[in-house]
């Protein structure tokens, strides 16, 4: 039967559903942990910066030797959505790239790869091995001096690694140096709604020398997707400390020019003090990978559906202690040893439907998501597939944008106390917030010109700060329209401890700074993308009331992010070639009974 003929006929047995503007359509869209705001699965938007009026920029690599670094960060801190284009050859990285932001997405096309400027030759290798640092172990701790003088304590085979690889740097610099800043990016605590898509991220091999990752995660609502992790210098991609990550369709592998401790996905880490929650789909893990196909702790985990194709491994998934898990569906090629492992108290693992024999602990998990499973036979060949696991999503931008949700951009309102102008009165700014000062207090008064401050989002502060000197409590009120996040902000010369109060009107919010001498200075503070200051979440169409004791203090103004936000239609190209995907976006040769997408349209086969 030709195609045309079978897509008639399956026209024929389907009944079409409204049109579904921001599910997947071609490729996959966020879906697992990622996309929770808790356990109960209540939903969360990860556009990754892709806004209705987003702006983009592409890059190409420098060329001739250059490193790319200056160019990859401003376009980071300057753009919501970079398009990484290879057609130039490699992006060159001196050292890994610190995300500390909310809203990007970052994808690649034209096979584009970023590349650590250091890498280990053969000739290291040989130097390395020469050392004996295999027979080493790598538990007990040692403490010794490095060829720099810095006296350090770790495990014995990393001590002699660091030392080795300084003697090798000395031999080509003539300085003791350490490159265990080799990496590509670090998700910084704090940043928020991040995605990563289609890039192969190429490091110097692996060694033991406490090392950078390809990819450290300490977000919240990260979607990492269709990536190729080569030869992590540490781990290839680490989760530590984040939350509501999820991993997708990513390959995993090591060459010639790793030389030991080829362990790929560490998660948790966290002394028992927190939950990680992340879901690992559909990844392979293949040439070369030893340890940490993931190893969890401190995390409630998915693992489905996922390619250990590394034979001659050590261990595979290892769930270790304070561990949620649910483990199915994944494929364990032959001679991979030790699929399913791990140790510790605290375990509940549940697993099921593997191609591999792996037992149950505790009581039984779930997780409070829809997803698709592809059947366990057909794992090695549908990863291994057109758009499997790896950066193998082509190089058309608007294609891989395409089955993110685009979102309205929320409204940012900064209002400012300036001069006199406000004694009395009432600022009013579009975004709905209005805020008024008391009448009755005649000591809001203008004290000189505030420093100048620019916060990690990039809107610069200039501006006046207001002083009361003997006027404790003296109110601020503060009507809504919308609803949002408030963030009062403190200026400079806090002389005495300043208490918050809640408003009378139910209020309520997050002391993050008191005490005296609470802000030297109005700089960014990155802990709370802010200056020092309290956060409320203030509801819609109601009215508070401020207050702050103290015989002086300052604030320097508000910010205001309304979320009136919601979803809009999905970025890019509507499929028109009447390919069939499941609710997951993964292509479907034979389809049985059930939900689809064809040609943008949810349809149900009966």
């Amino acid at each position: 039967m030709t195609m045309k003929k079978f897509f008639m006929t399956l026209l024929a047995a389907v009944t079409l559903l409204p049109a579904l503007e921001a599910e997947a359509a071609n490729n996959v869209a966020p879906w697992g942990w990622a996309v929770c705001s808790d356990e109960a699965g209540t939903a969360y938007t990860l556009s990754g910066g892709c806004f209705t009026d987003a702006t983009k920029v592409t890059l190409t690599a420098l060329g001739g030797g250059q490193s790319d670094d200056a160019q990859i960060k401003q376009a980071i801190a300057q753009k919501d959505i970079i398009i990484l284009d290879g057609s130039n050859g490699d992006f060159i990285l001196n050292e890994y790239i610190s995300v500390s932001a909310k809203n990007k997405t970052i994808i690649g096309i034209n096979n584009a790869r970023l590349c650590t400027k250091f890498y280990l030759t053969a000739d290291d290798i040989t130097y390395l091995k020469a050392q004996n640092l295999e027979g080493l172990s790598s538990t007990d701790q040692y403490t010794g001096i490095l060829p720099d003088g810095t006296e350090i304590t770790c495990d014995k085979r990393a001590f002699f690694t660091k030392k080795a690889m300084m003697e090798l740097q000395y031999q080509k610099t003539g300085e003791y140096s350490l490159p265990n800043r080799s990496g590509i990016f670090c998700i910084e605590s704090g940043s928020e709604n991040i995605i990563i898509r289609n890039l192969s991220l190429i490091g110097p091999g692996a060694v033991d020398i406490d090392g950078a990752d390809l990819i450290t995660n300490m977000g919240a609502h990260v979607w990492i997707d269709h990536c190729t992790f080569q030869d992590s210098q540490d781990g290839a991609l680490d989760s530590k400390r984040c939350d509501w990550a999820t991993y997708t369709y990513n390959y995993f592998y090591y060459t010639s020019r790793s030389y030991s401790h080829a362990y790929t996905c560490g998660c948790g880490w966290a002394d028992g003090q927190m939950t990680l929650h992340l879901t690992f789909a559909d990844n392979i893990w293949g040439e070369g990978c030893m340890r940490r196909l993931p190893q969890c702790e401190d995390c409630y985990v998915h693992l489905v559906n996922n390619y250990h194709n590394c034979p001659g491994n050590a261990v595979g998934m290892t769930i270790n202690g304070n561990c949620k898990a649910l483990v199915e569906n994944n494929y364990a090629a032959t001679g991979v040893n030790k699929p399913l492992t791990g140790e510790g108290s605290g375990r509940n693992i549940t697993a099921r439907n593997n191609s591999f024999s792996a037992s149950s602990v505790g009581s039984e998990v779930t997780v409070p998501y829809q997803y698709t499973k592809i059947a366990i036979a057909d794992v090695p060949a549908t990863l291994n597939g057109t758009e499997g696991a790896g950066a193998k999503l082509g190089n058309d931008a608007d294609y891989i944008l395409s089955t993110i949700p685009t979102a309205s951009r929320a409204e940012t309102v900064y209002v400012f106390v300036k001069d006199d102008a406000h004694i009395g009165g009432s600022i009013t700014e579009v975004g709905g917030i209005t805020v008024t000062f008391d009448p009755s207090v005649k000591d809001w008064q203008s004290k000189g010109k505030g420093e100048d401050a620019t916060t990690t989002d990039g809107v610069d502060f200039t501006g006046y700060c207001a002083q009361s000197e003997a006027a404790n409590g003296a109110p601020i009120n503060i009507q809504t329209t919308q609803a949002g996040t408030l963030t009062i902000f403190f200026g400079r010369s806090i002389t005495k401890a300043v208490s918050m109060k809640e408003g009378e009107n139910g209020m309520t919010g997050t002391v993050l700074s008191t005490g005296a001498e609470v802000a030297d200075n109005i700089a960014p503070n990155p802990a709370i993308d802010a200056w020092d200051g309290i956060v409320y979440e203030l509801e819609a169409n109601k009215t508070y009331q401020f207050k702050a004791t103290g015989t002086k203090w300052r604030f320097a103004g508000f910010r205001y992010i309304s979320k009136a936000t919601g979803i809009s239609e999905v970025m890019g190209k509507k499929p028109t070639d009447n390919t069939i995907y499941d609710l997951q976006g993964r292509k479907v040769e034979n389809p049985t009974n059930g939900f689809y997408i064809i040609n943008g349209r949810k349809v149900v086969i009966k």
